[in-house]
């Protein structure tokens, strides 16, 4: 016996981080008697798989590896002269532990662990998005500091670790963060009375419509917070005569990220009665 007919069309079906389906067509009309020999070949490991139609699942793959899948056609113990081969990456896991080391007004950064064997090889694409906006970002290592954000403003970043120059990519990790609002600038007392005062401030920020602002006061060593959704506040129930720290911090989602604080010192008015 000379060796079955040869197969073609030898493709991945599918490709995991761990796994690999293969499918193959063969012309021949006795192709329902063949077994099919898959030779698998990871540098110098090797191992071989034996299935009975023209197709396979190969498992227990190491992420991010480049394989050298043969396979070849045999019938009554007799095998073909060469056989189809194909290379593939396996997928890298997806990375872990994403989070946020720094939060600022225009920039973030970014910090993952990969636990991957052959993560030394691997390349990060970061996926940056803004409401219908987005852009990508690459980096050799598993930090990254991102720039050119716009204060305030919701992002959300995608991380996916990729080998072969990219072109093989596990599945993304995702966070969403808002960067931080811009202090707010121009703050000032409109008026000074015995028992109130009144605030202005000015906010540049794009997203500023979405802002609330949380004041601090403080006299002493007591204080006291309160949150206005304008950019102007009248305080009450101060002490006259007394000296009051007032700051003002620009916050958004729900006030869970806030700004820098600015502050203004103020004396109240004297009780014409004291």
């Amino acid at each position: 016996f000379t060796g079955a007919s040869p197969f073609q069309d030898l493709r991945a079906e599918y490709v995991g981080e761990t796994s690999v389906n293969l499918t193959w067509t063969v012309t021949d009309s006795n192709s329902s008697s063949y077994m099919y020999r898959i030779e698998v070949v990871n540098g110098s490991s090797s191992g071989n798989l034996t299935v009975f139609a023209p197709e396979v699942e190969i498992t227990n793959l190491v992420p991010g590896t480049l394989y050298n899948f043969t396979v070849f056609a045999v019938v009554n113990g007799n095998q073909t002269e060469g056989g189809a081969f194909i290379q593939l990456y396996t997928r890298p896991s997806p990375v872990q532990d994403l989070r946020a080391e720094y939060v600022g007004e225009t920039s973030v950064n970014l910090t993952w662990t990969v636990t991957d064997s052959n993560s030394s090889s691997y390349m990060y694409r970061i996926e940056v998005v803004n409401g219908s906006s987005g852009g990508n970002l690459t980096f050799s290592v598993p930090e990254a500091e991102i720039t050119d954000l716009v204060p305030g403003t919701l992002y959300s970043f995608t991380v996916f670790a990729g080998v072969n120059e990219s072109q093989t990519e596990g599945e993304g990790v995702s966070i969403d963060l808002y960067t931080r609002p811009s202090p707010v600038q121009d703050l000032r007392a409109e008026y000074v009375g015995e028992t109130s005062v009144n605030l202005t401030w000015t906010v540049t920020d794009s997203n500023s419509s979405s802002y609330a602002y949380r004041i601090e006061f403080v006299n002493g060593s007591s204080g006291r917070n309160l949150t206005f959704s304008v950019p102007e506040a009248e305080i009450t129930d101060l002490v006259p005569g007394t000296l009051y720290s007032f700051t003002v911090f620009a916050g958004v989602n729900e006030s869970q990220t806030e700004g820098e604080g600015v502050s203004i010192d103020l004396y109240t008015s004297k009780s014409p009665f004291l």
